[in-house]
Formats: C-alpha cells, sequence, structure tokens
C-alpha cells in the first residue's frame, strides 16, 4: 500500500490527517461510530479493549456488516460478520463506507499507549479514486483467502423435508414451484430461502443484474439490501451460508426453467459493492 501515501499527499482540493496513536485510537472510534453500512478492520494483530468491543457489537447487531482480517489469534469473533486469518499479513488498515485510515497501528490496546505510530486519514468524498483502490485491495484480501479445511459440520434435521425431483428443461410456473418447495415466504426475489434449509436460485433475461459466466462457473450477484454496499444479510447470508454448509442444495432456475443443481465452488466475494457467488453445476 506504500503508493497510497503519495496519492494521498498529492490532492490539492482537500488535505489528509496525519495521526499519532492516541489520535489513531480516537479516530477509529469515531469512524466504527459513524458506520452505516460495513466495518473493514485489517490488522495483524488485534486485542480490543472494552468500549471498541462494545462499539462494534452494536453496530453488529445493528446490521452493520463486520469484516476482520488479521494474522495472530483472535478471540471476539461474535462481534464480525467473518473474519480471515493470514499467515502473511503485515498491513494495517480501517474502513468504512465513508472513511479510510492506513497506517503502522495494529488495533491492540498495547500499541495504543507504548508505541510511536504513525496513520494517515482520508474521507472517501475527498480522494474517491485512492478510496476505491484501498477497498478494492481489501476485499483481495478476503478473495484470495483460503482457509484450512473445516471440520465437518452438520445441520440439524428439519421437518417438512420434500424430495423434490424436477424435469430440467421444463418450465415451472410460480404456482408449480410451490407444490415441490416449502419456500421460508412470499417474497419473489433471486434467492429463495426453503423451510428445509435448500435454497431456490432465479435468474431473470429482464433483470437489471447481469451474472457473468466464465470457464463453467456463474458468477450469481446478490441481493440488493438497500446499502451503497451490499451486506451480508436475508438472500445474501442464506446463500453464503450454503457455502458453510455443502450439505443444503441450491436449485437454479433460468426464466422460470429449471437448469438443474449447483453449489458453491469458491468462497463468495463482494465486488464492485455486490456479494457475489461461484456456482458450478454439481
Amino acid at each position: 500500500m506504500s503508493g497510497l501515501f503519495h496519492s494521498l499527499l498529492s490532492k490539492k482540493h482537500a488535505e489528509p490527517e496525519c495521526l499519532t496513536a492516541q489520535g489513531i485510537a480516537a479516530r477509529l472510534e469515531r469512524m466504527f461510530s459513524e458506520a452505516a453500512s460495513y466495518i473493514i478492520i485489517i490488522s495483524p494483530y488485534i486485542k480490543l479493549n472494552l468500549r471498541l468491543r462494545d462499539i462494534l457489537g452494536e453496530k453488529k447487531k445493528a446490521g452493520v456488516d463486520i469484516t476482520i482480517i488479521h494474522k495472530g489469534p483472535f478471540t471476539a469473533t461474535d462481534i464480525a460478520t467473518r473474519h480471515f486469518q493470514r499467515s502473511n499479513l503485515h498491513a494495517a488498515c480501517f474502513l468504512t463506507e465513508k472513511a479510510a485510515l492506513i497506517g503502522s497501528m495494529n488495533l491492540y490496546d498495547y500499541s495504543q499507549v507504548n508505541n510511536d505510530e504513525l496513520g494517515i486519514y482520508m474521507e472517501k468524498e475527498d480522494f474517491p479514486g485512492t478510496y476505491a483502490t484501498i477497498h478494492a485491495e481489501a476485499q483481495r484480501l478476503c478473495r484470495d483467502f483460503t482457509p484450512p479445511p473445516p471440520a465437518a459440520k452438520t445441520r440439524p434435521a428439519r421437518s417438512g423435508r420434500k424430495q423434490v425431483s424436477l424435469e430440467r428443461g421444463k418450465y415451472y410456473s410460480p404456482e408449480e414451484m410451490k407444490k415441490f418447495f416449502a419456500f421460508e415466504n412470499d417474497h419473489p426475489g433471486g434467492i429463495r430461502p426453503t423451510k428445509n434449509g435448500n435454497v431456490v436460485l432465479c435468474s431473470w433475461s429482464r433483470s437489471r443484474y447481469t451474472n457473468r459466466e466464465e470457464d463453467g462457473i456463474l458468477y450469481y450477484q446478490g441481493q440488493n439490501t438497500g446499502t451503497e454496499t451490499q451486506l451480508l444479510i436475508y438472500g445474501n447470508k442464506t446463500l453464503y451460508d450454503c457455502f458453510e454448509h455443502p450439505e443444503a442444495r441450491i436449485f437454479f432456475f433460468r426464466d422460470g426453467v429449471f437448469a438443474g443443481e449447483k453449489y458453491i465452488c469458491q468462497r463468495p466475494f463482494q465486488e464492485n459493492g455486490k456479494w457475489i457467488f461461484p456456482l458450478k453445476d454439481k
């Protein structure tokens, strides 16, 4: 990220803030408190003080998407929407939908009190291009992450499971779909969870959302959550859970025509503010 400092300092219409340890700590608290959409924390080592833990916990309860990328042990997993451990992480960077702060300080209370630290703070509206570059790099750190094989997980058995037998290439009306699937609600969206833990995905040629296909992989766009950056809630959370629990079945329809079952072949990621779910034929 070294090239970003030169870009920041070359701006003429606004000045970035250069902060030391206590200034960084105060600025981070304000950034997290004002976040309404998402928070991204990139810090090799993390030890949260009680106030930051409370702020992040309340933000998560309010629906703010919190991503944490770390290197060392991290125990406060309850305040993260997701977290990734990277053995080669050395960068320290913090983002919300409004601002970014990059510098030397870990989100670790010892660093704030005992170390000489330096950081640069910028707001998105003043440096939109640089902010976009930082945000894209943060997303890459998540997208390129390859986790170790997880321990086997099983979901509790749910009642009402139906034996689904669909004919590939056949059109199914909404009424016919209800005969095969016990949907959790009547919302006619593209991601429709069922009561037995499966998911029905729909794609329409008339839709303004375009799902690209490359090398046999369908990159399915996530659900609009009413925010500039899609949050991991509603249908997006349901579909993300299918990656964590591969026993869930995903039934895919194009313009009402059954196109077969899919599975999520790679960890979902965000691109240009949208959740992307890589799918392959099962």
